[in-house]
């Protein structure tokens, strides 16, 4: 009786472990799945970015004396913060046509004075004309 008992406890150890072996491989194979919920939300996320990158954009109007101006700002790369002080020296100076006070580096200066007598440049506008020197005339 025992070595009948023994030998049916071999048997169900060998049959757990063929089991658990069994257990193994399926969970092996269904890893690729994994993958795919974690590649679908990501291609998902990328296309919805392009989507608002797309959708975002300004307008570009050339054909206006401030968007000329615009469109030579986004030539040379210059950021909001520079446009925006842009703008307000064509506007202080009464230029009627502000993209004109880029022709030069004298054009400019004579603009910036200009709009210096009715308004005053504070520390951050006079690091970005800085800027815009270097960017525009360098």
């Amino acid at each position: 009786m025992f070595s009948s008992l023994t030998t049916f406890h071999l048997l169900a150890e060998t049959r757990m472990a063929e089991v658990s072996m069994q257990y193994r491989e399926d969970v092996a194979s269904s890893d690729p799945s994994v993958f795919w919920y974690l590649l679908i939300p990501i291609f998902a996320v990328s296309v919805g970015f392009a989507i608002y990158r797309i959708v975002d954009r300004e307008p570009r109007v050339v054909n206006t004396p401030l968007g000329m101006l615009h469109e030579i700002c986004r030539v040379h790369r210059i950021n909001k913060s520079g446009r925006y002080l842009l703008d307000q020296i064509a506007e202080e100076a009464g230029l009627e046509q502000p993209a004109s006070m880029l022709l030069g580096v004298t054009q400019f200066e004579h603009a910036v004075e200009k709009a210096g007598q009715h308004m005053k440049y504070d520390r951050r506008q006079q690091t970005t004309l800085g800027m815009l020197r270097r960017r525009l005339f360098s």
